[in-house]
């Protein structure tokens, strides 16, 4: 929309606790801290997004970047590509990544939805895409059976269409009754992912997931140091069972040495990490040229916003850490997500929940 002009961004930082503890290979947490972006425009229209910031240490210099750089833009067209260039370009120096890369794409989101809104689209429909029905799994952030099973039947009672199980115990047997867990609530053909959020060698990983070829599981994420593209090619020739990388993406170049290496079967870009909606629109690119499944990570409000742009979109992640935060979470129907005809990118905050969750 010509003529509407940036005014101020207003940041909060949130020290969002979650209900139980979510348990991964690298060990326990108990708090989320967030950080939420308001863009105020000289239109009365409001930009938003949101990122979680994992360790409360990246905090402050998140909110602190935020800061700066909406006083380089006050004043600016709601322009989110101009916007994003910009603020690349005061960082060129010493490289757009961290929580610089975490601020840059916080923005260019938050410029995103309030284009949509001033439109009166939701984003999909603004890019030339229509709101359409995509697969959502749900993640089990546990890594005992006990806990497994509860979800898994959560997962089915709220029409999930498939789970992903966090993987990585130093027992590869205790892997094993985890999948054996999502097996006895879900039966045998349940679709299943795995994730070992980097936990493994090289070697190991190719012989604990030789050990898992015959399962059925619908992909194996980050089995390896996610920068380790050499290793992950190795991995990927010797497995029979889809290797998943993505997440760890920092730009749309990282995307396409691991596309290109032929380090992953099925990819996975988070938005925020990636570096914004066009910088995850870049990697949807990519994976159509070499004809392999791209899914979301995480952020599914905004994710079943860009799916519908992709030429090969293959799973959507929900992973209901952040759902209380909204107004309007969303919920599986049939064990599909589908973008909101809203205006913008699907997110809406619930004040009671921010104001109770600010960061002390």
């Amino acid at each position: 929309m010509s003529g509407i002009r940036i005014r101020k961004l207003h940041v909060r930082p949130l020290n969002f606790k979650l209900d139980r503890p979510l348990e991964t290979a690298g060990g326990q947490i108990g708090s989320w801290p967030v950080v939420i972006l308001d863009m105020h425009t000289d239109a009365g229209i409001v930009g938003v997004s949101f990122v979680g910031c994992f360790m409360p240490m990246l905090v402050k210099p998140v909110v602190s970047l935020l800061q700066d750089m909406g006083a380089m833009i006050e004043g600016d067209e709601l322009s989110p590509v101009s916007i994003e260039a910009k603020l690349r370009a005061k960082s060129r120096l010493i490289g757009t990544q961290g929580p610089i890369a975490m601020a840059v794409a916080m923005i260019e989101i938050s410029a995103w939805d309030a284009l949509s809104k001033a439109s009166n689209l939701p984003l999909c429909r603004l890019l030339g895409a229509k709101p359409r029905a995509h697969p959502v799994y749900l993640t089990i952030p546990a890594m005992t059976p006990s806990r497994v099973r509860e979800l898994a039947q959560r997962a089915l009672e709220l029409q999930y269409a498939g789970v992903k199980c966090k993987l990585g115990h130093p027992d590869p047997s205790k892997d094993l009754a985890l999948i054996d867990a999502v097996r006895s609530v879900c039966g045998p053909n349940f679709p299943i992912m795995v994730d070992y959020n980097q936990s493994l060698s090289v070697p190991d990983a190719i012989q604990r997931i030789q050990r898992l070829d015959d399962m059925g599981l619908g992909w194996i994420e980050e089995p390896t140091d996610a920068m380790n593209v050499e290793g992950h090619v190795k991995i990927a020739n010797a497995v029979k069972t889809p290797v998943s990388l993505g997440e760890n993406w920092h730009n749309p170049m990282e995307a396409a040495r691991d596309i290109l290496s032929g380090a992953a079967d099925v990819v996975m870009p988070d938005v925020l990490t990636v570096g914004g909606i066009s910088a995850w629109l870049k990697c949807a690119a990519l994976a159509e040229i070499r004809g392999i499944p791209i899914s979301a990570h995480s952020y599914p409000e905004i994710s079943t916003q860009l799916l519908p742009l992709a030429a090969t979109p293959h799973w959507l992640e929900h992973a209901e850490i952040f759902d209380s935060l909204f107004l309007n979470p969303v919920r599986p129907v049939n064990g599909n997500l589908i973008a909101t005809e809203d205006p913008g990118c699907g997110v809406a905050w619930d004040e009671k929940v921010v104001a109770r969750s600010a960061w002390t």
